[in-house]
């Protein structure tokens, strides 16, 4: 064995940007073929040169149609797939073209290697982040993986083994992070659960039934449909290039292209309209456009009384819809705690679970012609306004009930608390009620209050109908694949081991506890997988100094050394995109993609199913034996060769042969069949029975949800005591340039742009002795983050921004995640990373 340093301490930071530089120069001269970084090992002999089809699997969501050049054994060039069965989706970004350099890149990890000092008897977590590491074998990391897994079970039980699988390389419907779930559950890990863009997610899923899936919006060709397009809180051009042009073609017809936002964004330079706003009070925006919209009587009615709950009548004692059933000796209804599955697999799976005209007779309504009471499937004209007694018990119509809970949210309450002038919301509200067919493209609201904004989000759908239509959509599109069988490979030994998710903010109280939903509970092992938790979630000092020293062994399997790697105790080589066989299902476009193999992988890489395939053998179960005995094709196969999939014309050897197949229209319209899965089969934006995204044995009172109410950031907001002290917003916007926390070491990127930076308004630095290009120190109670200042008048005064992806060895110190806020909310338990207050101050510390 050998033994090399910790790679990530090993680069100082400008060192790293003179070889970037250095790297791109050599990169242009040579037309962009960066064989010169391949090692000599992976030379073919001769001088073969052919093209593969492959995916871009990252988790922008575009999964574009890749054709790689491979020349003598290895990747000199990507470019588009121009053979796609619908043009229109033939968009790669420039991290897409960089994949070669990616690919190649001095960053990837070649060879399992485990910290120096670690050992299951002694791990010395003290040592990680200035350890050695020690090249190991893949049988020796197996063993010992598979070691501390099983002293594990037989000590602390199968639960104390945790994985944490995210969306990182590739994200896929069999590759990645796919076949984590596999092992997971054939072992009887805990899952966590990510707790990334999941609030607003679960407050619209709450109005359509599909829970916190997700599957909302139409596909992104329906864009173009659209009269009014609102893009919520998000800055396509950047986060999701591949689908901007279909809004701009949207905006080329004469649509209204309104930008909400607080920066002022490329997306906003593009817009009719741009509507800054004050940061984190989404929520008051769009419940006033609300209260507009039912004061004017700008609402479909014809679409409110046979498409929503409008017409149900809601108990005064119980706050539940009124059932015939309720009148029977058992009496009303009893709804579950928490009616939704703690795992995405489980959400989406309810998605599409619609009740049957048997189901929904039940509910009763009020007959308008006959003033009486009438079940909901016999009733021709149902009030949906009014106050009324049905055997006894009071009831009020969910409408009524609506309209006057959003009376209070009026535009001049809304002027307030967002700094829009109330005749501006008055113009919102009528562009989307009556320009139509108008779609909501939701960003993500990182903020607390998010999942207020996801179910204001629906009942403005709701109130209008634009849902379910051509041109008319709300939210995210979702990964929904129902032509594909996952099951048998996410649940190879079917549920017997499974228990719900939990969610990753949790872990700090677990380990402090020792206990879970009153329960002793213990984290011993931590099996990354497409995941970076140091450079990815909220409070990173936190997790570096409190959670990980508290966990005796560490995995990271990646494919290039991310902020988690030096605070691990193993690192496996996993493969790039390019360097294995998997399917993407892409929830951006209405393809299923074959991800062909083009080049063997550099050093010891293997893929993510090889790793598992290695450590289950030494393991030796029976159940996981004969899983991991099936090929990769035969896996592959089980999942795309379905009745379902035939009836589409899509087979596995079909799918391999053209790479590409479609598997929805071009300009796909989800709930064109205008039914939903909810209970009643309607829109209920008003919710009887929420419940919290996953059970973290914390209940919540249900009479807060049923209806949004306005609650204020956890932290940024106007007054709060954080703000005495840190009075600036800190938001992470999202660039061109990098993929979450991916792509950071490549060169092409690295050349246009080359370190981290604090955007700032001039007004702000002015009062604070601050000068363009300064090093600047941003902090807050959670930790600091020192780098260059950039002016920026697109940046609303008092607010600064950080671009989201740059690892901690980038910075002069600390690191932006540093700042950012870990809170958890107990209804939607989605990391809020833009409810973050600091300050700002000029740096004086030496700059190296």
């Amino acid at each position: 064995m050998t033994d090399s340093k910790t790679p990530v301490g090993a680069i100082s930071r400008r060192s790293f940007l003179k070889t970037s530089a250095a790297v791109a120069g050599v990169a242009a001269v040579s037309g962009g073929a960066m064989t010169a970084l391949a090692p000599d090992a992976h030379a073919a002999d001769g001088a073969d040169e052919h093209e593969v089809i492959t995916v871009c699997g990252c988790n922008c969501q575009g999964n574009c149609s890749l054709i790689a050049t491979v020349r003598e054994g290895r990747v000199v060039n990507v470019r588009s797939n121009d053979d796609l069965p619908y043009p229109a989706y033939e968009r790669v970004c420039n991290r897409g073209f960089a994949h070669p350099q990616r690919l190649y890149d001095f960053s990837r990890i070649t060879y399992p290697m485990k910290r120096k000092t670690w050992s299951l008897q002694e791990p010395h977590v003290e040592n990680r982040g200035n350890d050695e590491w020690e090249r190991i074998s893949w049988d020796e990391a197996a063993n010992l993986i598979a070691e501390a897994m099983q002293y594990n079970i037989d000590n602390y039980g199968e639960k104390s083994n945790c994985l944490l699988a995210s969306a990182g390389n590739p994200f896929a419907v069999f590759g990645g992070s796919s076949v984590g779930t596999s092992f997971g559950s054939l072992f009887g890990m805990t899952k966590f659960d990510v707790c990334l863009d999941y609030g607003d997610l679960h407050g619209l899923g709450n109005v359509t039934g599909a829970g916190w899936d997700f599957n909302q919006r139409n596909m992104a060709g329906d864009y173009r449909f659209a009269k009014t397009l609102l893009i919520w809180d998000s800055n396509p051009p950047n986060s999701q290039p591949h689908s901007w042009h279909f809004c701009i073609e949207a905006k080329e017809a004469g649509a209204n292209l309104v930008v909400i936002d607080p920066t002022y964004t490329i997306a906003a330079r593009q817009a009719t309209k741009w509507v800054p706003i004050k940061p984190g009070t989404d929520p008051a925006l769009a419940m006033a456009m609300v209260n507009v919209i039912l004061d004017q009587g700008w609402t479909d009615d014809d679409f409110l009384i046979n498409k929503t709950c409008a017409p149900l009548l809601v108990r005064e004692d119980n706050g539940q819809f009124l059932r015939s059933t309720d009148f029977g000796e058992e009496g009303p209804i009893k709804l579950p705690e928490y009616p939704f599955g703690g795992s995405l697999v489980l959400a989406a799976s309810k998605a599409g679970n619609v009740p049957s005209d048997e189901d929904t007779a039940v509910y009763v309504v009020w007959d308008a012609d006959a003033n009486a009471s009438g079940g909901l499937n016999d009733v021709a004209n149902p009030a949906i306004e009014g106050t009324y007694e049905v055997n006894g018990v009071k009831v009020t119509t969910a409408y009524t009930m609506l309209k006057e809970h959003m009376a209070q949210y009026t535009p001049e309450w809304a002027e307030k608390m967002t700094d829009v002038p109330a005749d501006t919301i008055v113009e919102l509200a009528r562009m989307y009620a009556q320009d139509t067919p108008s779609t909501i493209y939701a960003g993500y609201h990182l903020y607390d209050n998010c999942a207020e904004l996801g179910h204001t989000w629906g009942i403005l759908a709701s109130l209008t109908g634009n849902i379910g239509k051509r041109g008319a959509s709300v939210g995210h599109l979702g990964k929904n694949k129902p032509n594909l069988n996952q099951a048998g490979n996410l649940f190879p030994a079917g549920f017997a081991k499974y228990s719900d998710d939990v969610p990753w903010l949790m872990v700090k109280d677990i380990l402090e506890t020792g206990q879970y939903k009153g329960k002793d509970f213990h984290i011993r092992l931590l099996y990354n997988i497409c995941a970076n938790p140091v450079g990815s979630y909220g409070n990173q000092k936190y997790i570096i100094e409190e959670i990980l020293p508290k966990i005796n062994c560490i995995v990271t399997a990646d494919m290039e050394y991310s902020d988690t790697s030096p605070y691990s105790d193993f690192l496996l080589p996993a493969c790039h995109y390019f360097e294995t066989d998997w399917i993407q299902g892409a929830s951006h476009t209405p393809f299923l993609y074959m991800a062909n193999k083009a080049v063997e992988p550099i050093g010891e890489a293997k893929s993510d199913l090889n790793i598992f395939r290695a450590i289950a053998k030494v393991l030796d179960d029976p159940a996981a034996n004969a899983f991991y005995a099936k090929s990769d094709e035969e896996m592959m196969r089980a999942v795309v060769d379905t009745k379902a999939s035939e009836a589409l014309g899509i087979t596995f050897d079909k799918l391999k042969e053209k790479g590409v197949l479609a598997d929805k229209d071009e300009n796909w319209i989800h709930w064109e069949d205008q039914k939903w899965s909810t209970l009643s089969g309607r829109l209920e934006f008003y919710v009887e029975n929420p419940g919290a995204r996953i059970n973290i044995g914390k209940p919540i009172n249900k009479a807060d949800y049923r209806l949004p109410v306005y609650r204020n950031p956890s932290e940024a907001y106007d007054g709060s005591e954080q703000q005495k002290k840190y009075p600036l917003y800190h938001y992470c916007e999202r660039t061109r340039w990098h993929l979450h926390t991916q792509y950071n070491h490549v060169p092409w990127l690295r050349e246009l742009d080359p370190e981290p930076y604090l955007r700032m308004n001039p007004v702000d630095a002015e009062a604070r002795g601050i000068a363009e290009g300064d090093y600047v120190e941003a902090y807050n109670d959670r930790g600091h983050c020192v780098c260059r200042v950039k002016f920026d008048m697109g940046v609303r005064p008092g607010m600064v921004s950080s671009p989201k992806g740059w690892p901690r060895e980038f910075y002069v110190a600390g690191s932006y995640q540093e700042l950012t806020n870990d809170y958890v909310n107990t209804f939607h338990q989605n990391t809020s990373f833009d409810d973050t207050l600091v300050e700002v101050r000029k740096y004086e510390g030496e700059v190296k």
